[in-house]
């Protein structure tokens, strides 16, 4: 069974680190972003689940997620 990837994407520190902990624990890989720059740079490595954050400071996440749709860096299964 392959290794399912998830981004977690959120500005507070604390939220990354506590899901990232819960996710590795129950078997995910899991990729961190505190901003939108970096989940960008996530994006690229074609996580098949993004839990994003909606109010960031630089780029909120519906804002992002648009972007991402309309590039074509989101794909469905």
């Amino acid at each position: 069974m392959t290794t399912k990837n998830i981004l977690v994407v959120d500005d507070e520190a604390g939220i990354r680190e506590l899901l990232s902990e819960i996710l590795f624990d129950e078997g995910y890989g899991v990729l961190l972003a505190e901003n939108a720059e970096q989940a960008r740079q996530q994006i690229k490595h074609q996580p098949d689940i993004v839990l994003l954050d909606i109010w960031m400071p630089d780029t909120d996440g519906l804002t992002l997620l648009k972007e991402w749709v309309a590039e074509g860096s989101l794909i469905a299964p």
